[in-house]
């Protein structure tokens, strides 16, 4: 009987050991699968973008459940190719819902004039770069929320005096744009490693499209030590910006601003850090902007577009409530080493809205913000290595102030 109950259970005690090789088999294929995936998805890492991607870097973030997705063009892989780009290319892992789990992107486009003076005479978000930079360059870096994650970003422009190939237009000008994925749950915790990481991955790509276009410069140099992106001590050129010198708000500031000098045009920003509300209306962020020759006249015709000129506006004290901080411009002009010049000082006061959605600004409060403004002009003009001195500039004269708050 008893070798009987045992024959009974021999086909069952069979069957399972046989599902269990398949499902090791299965396990195994699966797993050699990833691995090959995995594999080919780093050796595309390694290929795309001209080989210029931090593959080390990059590596934690390439997935073995799908492959990678990889678009590039430009003049520089493909000569023959027209294009607006010397180099545009984005490697992607994961569909996500809404956007790829992780996304690099790399461009590097040659500018023309008309890019380069709408570039110069616009929103200029440089001198944040945490490298320092030649004469020649001037960069930025940030960082962005994703829907999952975090990126970090850097961009740079180049000055090229032999010229570049690839458009139909002569240019002596580039642009390098990277965006590189980030472990960090948000933007705000982007670490300063990785915003090293895409200014070295940017000074990588100027540095190739400097030595293969041979556009007469020096490559840019990727073992210079790093600095803060932002932090309690201004650059050089803007180390005029004191706020305990000008009594402004008594709290920690974070500075950016050129880091280094360009005879058309310089800037410095300055600001309270955190989100603290000192009482008093005092002065919480400042920031001083110079252009020369065409850029001067360009700018000027920037700012009077859209009204915020010297006369354009009737003086108000109430300031209402708005999404921009409410800001007072003083503007000056120069002739200086690039021709007539423009200056343009504008300071910021907290202003507590509370619950009224206005403010009515007393005059001896309003005065103080001219005080305060003039102050930060004359300091601006006279300090020995700010923009204004090293332009040589002299004949200054205050053209007035204009009111840049809701009323």
């Amino acid at each position: 009987m008893r070798g009987t109950r045992e024959r009974k259970w021999l086909p069952y005690v069979m069957a399972g050991g046989l599902l269990a090789l398949v499902l090791a088999g299965v396990v195994a294929w699966f797993s050699v699968g990833r691995a090959q995936q995995r594999a080919d998805n780093l050796d595309q890492l390694a290929r795309a973008c001209g080989g210029l991607l931090p593959r080390e870097q990059l590596r934690g973030f390439v997935p073995g459940d799908s492959a990678g997705v990889l678009e590039e063009y430009g003049t520089m892989l493909d000569p023959g190719q027209e294009s607006r780009a010397l180099l545009d290319c984005s490697l992607s892992w994961g569909a996500g819902r809404w956007e790829p789990e992780a996304l690099v992107q790399v461009r590097a486009e040659a500018l023309i004039a008309t890019q380069v003076a709408e570039a110069d005479t616009g929103s200029r978000s440089i001198g944040d770069f945490p490298m320092p930079l030649p004469a020649g360059a001037r960069g930025g870096s940030g960082a962005d929320d994703r829907v999952v994650g975090s990126e970090v970003s850097a961009s740079l422009q180049v000055e090229c005096p032999g010229g570049l190939r690839g458009r139909s237009q002569a240019s002596t000008r580039f642009q390098v744009s990277v965006e590189l994925p980030s472990a960090a749950d948000s933007e705000y915790d982007v670490s300063d490693t990785d915003r090293l990481l895409a200014a070295r991955t940017a000074v990588g790509v100027a540095n190739w499209v400097i030595e293969r276009q041979d556009c007469g410069r020096e490559p840019i140099r990727t073992d210079a030590s790093p600095r803060p992106a932002e932090g309690p001590v201004p650059t050089k050129l803007c180390a005029w910006l004191d706020p305990q010198a000008l009594e402004f708000a008594a709290e920690e500031w974070e500075f950016s601003g050129d880091g280094t000098y360009d005879p058309r045009a310089g800037f410095c920003t300055g600001s309270i850090a955190g989100y603290g509300a000192p009482t008093g209306m005092p002065v919480v962020a400042v920031r001083a902007e110079s252009w020369s020759g065409e850029f001067a006249r360009g700018a000027y015709e920037r700012h009077a577009y859209v009204g915020t000129v010297p006369g354009r506006r009737a003086s108000s004290s109430v300031i209402k409530s708005s999404e921009f901080p409410p800001t007072l411009a003083l503007w000056a002009e120069s002739v200086c080493d690039g021709g007539p010049s423009y200056h343009r000082v504008a300071v910021t006061p907290e202003v507590d809205f509370g619950d009224g959605g206005q403010v009515v600004v007393e005059d001896h409060v309003r005065k103080r913000f001219s005080t305060d403004a003039r102050a930060a002009l004359d300091r601006y003009l006279a300090a020995p290595d700010g923009w204004p001195q090293r332009s040589h500039c002299h004949g200054s004269k205050v053209l007035g102030e204009v009111e840049e708050w809701p009323r």
